[in-house]
């Protein structure tokens, strides 16, 4: 079967197809000098700051930092993966993309996948064509209708319904009597059935409303579900698939980008129905959690697209627990440009019942009227405070906030926390600053979190008919005028460290320091899924060699996680700071290498006394208990180094002398 696209096809492609002609097709441009400008189809603006170079084929936005090629650009405007933006680019100069052979192993994770796409937008099929024609529809119906729910909505949702029954999904999609194994395996995989412990199988959603879960890109990945009887528990999830990751998907998201409107904002709510409600009262931005709190990377998806987020809370303590878990998320990933605000309804209310007693208007003032960061930051902090303006709360406070806003990645938001600081606690901003170094990191919700029961899982199945929908309103569900992206994420794994992903992404962003830094065997010492990641990356680039991101993930475009690898590019789609991409990179594989020595010194000391002493442990083990105590030691010398200025000579003559021992054998 084809695989990996040959690079030398790749740049052939980009020296045949002109970048202004490409960006021109999707997005209006206009000359400016020698090169073309926009507004950046990629963030919201009214001046463009969008450039598309003709002479260099490159874009560049000045406002949020996205840069590529042609085949980037597709990419991104049209969200769809690496081959079929080259696929979509052959196709407009009658180019045929020739693939290199892929292993078997390979071959068969592709077509998986592939299939399992395949029966969960035909189990989406099956529940959508069950609502409208299963005998029983009219239990879905009149729940939905109870809801406020309109026909438009239930079909711009997909809305379907489960009937009750053990097989239903089982004979629709399963074969004639669930007789074709292959696609039982896939119903399986798919989290779309559960087997007993006796091998017999049955479907996993009974009697329930089904609200399918897209990808970016429309595909339908997985199901939530709301019984319509007594079932235990209400909600369910599908489970965990290679496919479908709640830790990384948004019900909701891909009906926002369907709407033809500018995306401001997001409003992050709980449930299925808050955010179909929202909808329907023109609230088009509105997202939900998959039964799970909000993750880092629904945070960067999500500022990857609009600059503002609204968490929409209940106004119990639950509800500000959950909300000081988040101030806990975001402010170490808080970028210049980027808000968060914090909304809290009153108790007992939902936005789903808040919406539909105040109408658009009304929430959207809401919205207006939410908590900065900033507010809720300082409010919180003083909750935890006897008297936040006498003289020992104000020291009390400026103790707790500062190493929280120490944490703030954004320079200008950063300033702009500390000026507040220092008005609410009459304390100089300096004085903070020295403050936020000397004091410890501290959570901001210290008091435990009740336990998160974890939400079931969901099932489905597919006949299809001919007939239209039943009207639940005067509009029906014919008219869709006025109704105006896949990453498989990694297995649950034990945690690793933070480096490891941030190495991913850095080397991604900067392939080229892999051939000039020296042996990586050193990552061997890590274990985990992202150190396998991190593994694979670095001997691919070693033995094919490139400069660019878009040239790095060409050669990953085949790799059963080529989604993870461009998921965490994407994430960490930032300069840092006033280094170049280059310095980080290696300045992060420089950590990790001293994080492995010490992991590898500990290991093989532990090792020793196993084997009767040092001098009983093979020679390899031998040798790299020597180049891990060398590496060590010269990071010491470095370390005396800079807090002399640099200058050798002010170092003492033992320590002189095995600098110039030591030099040159780091690697």
């Amino acid at each position: 079967m084809a695989g990996r696209i040959p690079q030398s096809f790749i740049d052939d492609l980009l020296s045949r197809v002109n970048i202004v002609d490409v960006v021109d097709s999707r997005v209006r441009l206009k000359k400016a000098g020698k090169n073309h400008s926009a507004c950046c189809p990629f963030h919201n603006e009214k001046t463009p700051s969008f450039t598309v170079a003709s002479d260099k084929q490159f874009y560049y936005c000045f406002g949020c930092g996205a840069k590529g090629n042609a085949i980037g650009f597709v990419m991104e405007f049209d969200n769809i993966d690496f081959p079929e933006a080259v696929e979509t680019l052959a196709g407009t100069v009658a180019m045929e993309v020739p693939k290199e052979e892929i292993s078997p192993q390979q071959q068969k994770k592709q077509q998986e996948r592939l299939s399992l796409y395949d029966l969960s937008g035909s189990a989406a099929e099956f529940y959508s064509q069950q609502l409208r024609f299963h005998e029983n529809r009219q239990a879905p119906v009149s729940y939905l209708k109870k809801r406020g729910l309109s026909g438009k909505a239930a079909k711009f949702f997909n809305i379907g319904y489960a009937p009750p029954g053990w097989d239903n999904l089982k004979k629709a999609l399963g074969g004639e009597n669930g007789g074709d194994e292959e696609k039982m395996q896939g119903l399986k995989d798919a989290g779309l059935m559960i087997e007993k412990d006796n091998g017999s199988t049955y479907d996993r959603f009974r009697n329930r409303v089904i609200y399918p879960i897209r990808d970016l890109r429309g595909r339908t990945i997985g199901f939530g579900a709301r019984t319509l009887g007594d079932d235990k528990p209400k909600y369910l999830n599908s489970p965990e698939t290679p496919i479908f990751n709640k830790g990384n998907e948004l019900y909701g998201l891909y009906e926002c980008r369907q709407i033809r409107q500018t995306l401001k904002r997001f409003l992050v709510v709980e449930g299925y129905m808050d955010v179909v409600a929202l909808h329907e009262f023109g609230i088009h931005y509105a997202v939900a959690t998959l039964g799970t709190a909000t993750s880092e990377t629904h945070l960067h998806k999500l500022f990857k697209i609009a600059p503002e987020i609204v968490f929409c809370f209940d106004g119990d303590e639950a509800g500000r627990r959950a909300a000081k878990r988040g101030l806990d998320l975001v402010l170490p990933i808080l970028e210049d440009g980027q808000q968060i605000r914090f909304l809290f309804l009153p108790e007992g209310e939902d936005p789903d019942s808040m919406v539909r007693k105040e109408g658009k208007e009304g929430f959207e003032q809401r919205m207006k009227n939410a908590l900065g960061i900033s507010e809720f930051l300082l409010s919180t902090l003083k909750q935890d405070i006897d008297d936040p303006s006498s003289l020992d709360g104000r020291a009390r406070l400026a103790k707790l906030a500062a190493p929280l806003l120490q944490q703030i990645p954004g320079k200008v938001l950063q300033t702009l926390f500390w000026q507040a600081l220092a008005e609410d606690t009459q304390i100089e901003t300096e004085q903070l600053k020295s403050l936020a170094i000397s004091e410890p990191k501290t959570s901001i919700d210290n008091t435990p979190a009740a336990p998160t029961p974890q939400p079931s899982t969901a099932s489905l199945a597919d006949p299809y008919m001919d007939q239209p929908y039943p009207e639940y309103d005067e509009h029906g569900y014919d008219s869709m005028d006025n109704y105006q992206q896949d990453i498989p994420s990694a297995p649950v794994q034990a945690k690793e460290h933070p480096l490891i992903k941030q190495a991913i992404a850095l080397i991604l962003h900067a392939p080229h320091v892999i051939p000039s830094f020296g042996d990586m065997g050193f990552l061997q010492e890590f274990t985990g899924h992202y150190s396998q990641l991190l593994q694979r990356l670095t001997q691919v680039l070693t033995a094919t060699p490139v400069q660019q991101t878009l040239d790095a993930l060409s050669l990953l475009a085949t790799d059963p996680d080529y989604q993870s690898y461009k998921q965490i590019t994407e994430s960490y789609n930032q300069t840092q700071g006033h280094l170049s991409q280059e310095q980080v990179a290696n300045d992060c594989l420089s950590q990790l290498r001293l994080k492995a020595a010490k992991q590898m010194k500990s290991r093989l000391i532990k090792k020793s006394t196993t084997t009767g002493g040092f001098k009983n442990l093979p020679q390899e083990d031998q040798q790299l208990f020597k180049w891990a105590s060398e590496l060590l030691e010269l990071d010491i010398l470095n370390q005396k180094l800079i807090k002399v200025g640099g200058k050798v000579d002010e170092l003492s003559p033992q320590d002189q002398e095995k600098l110039r021992q030591l030099n040159g054998q780091s690697s």
